[in-house]
């Protein structure tokens, strides 16, 4: 049975390109490869897949030899035919085609449970929102202060001793005084690489000391 002319349209209702729609063209390629006209992330898609074309009013979906083949009502093919509305799957992976003869239609087509549930809704235009009421600045207002952290303390009460300031640490500065992982991985060689060339020159020394403490005697 042939159907009417309209604007094709491939809708994805689960995996990574959850809600995402392509237009068909008379022959479109799909699978993950950058070479194809539809490029899906699904994991159980073949790098190409499978073909969508129109032949004279009526479109088919061909496997072109992918691992996992193309699904239609439960049973795996070579090529089905598709109507408007007809779901079939590429892999694991659950889609939809339709015939949108009123080029302004635009639906919204997504998964919501395992059981590829689908939901249909037109989009209305929206409706500005309207801007939220200005309250107006009453002069004379009571201003908010902040204390300064430098401010004195209020008194203790009479009968409590106040506790003693805490002491500020000490500030370090240096190269060692933060994290040794935190400094670039350049200089953290070049400190190892000192440090085993001063521990190198200290043995040394000390090998030396003991040699010539030897000859003396």
């Amino acid at each position: 049975m042939a159907e009417a002319r309209g604007n094709a349209r491939l809708f994805v209702l689960s995996g990574p390109d959850l809600a995402r729609s392509f237009p068909l063209a008379e022959r479109t390629t799909i699978g993950r490869s950058d070479e194809c006209d539809v490029v899906l992330r699904d994991r159980s898609i073949s790098r190409k897949h499978a073909l969508i074309a129109r032949q004279e009013e009526r479109w088919f979906v061909q496997d072109l030899g992918s691992t996992n083949g193309v699904t239609k009502g439960g049973q795996r093919g070579e090529r089905f035919e598709l109507a408007d509305g007809d779901e079939f799957r590429l892999g694991d992976l659950p889609l939809r085609f339709r015939l949108q003869a009123q080029a302004g239609a635009q639906d919204i087509e997504f998964d919501l449970s395992a059981s590829a549930q689908t939901i249909l809704s037109r989009v209305p235009d929206a409706e500005p929102a309207a801007a939220a009421p200005v309250e107006p600045v009453l002069e004379g207002a009571d201003e908010i202060e902040i204390e300064s952290p430098d401010a004195p303390l209020p008194a203790a009460p009479p009968g409590l001793r106040p506790a003693p300031p805490t002491p500020r640490a000490a500030r370090h500065t240096g190269l060692f005084s933060g994290d040794f992982e935190q400094h670039p991985f350049w200089m953290r060689c070049l400190l190892v690489a000192g440090l085993i060339a001063v521990g190198a020159g200290v043995a040394y020394g000390a090998f030396l000391a003991v040699q010539m403490l030897r000859e003396g005697t």
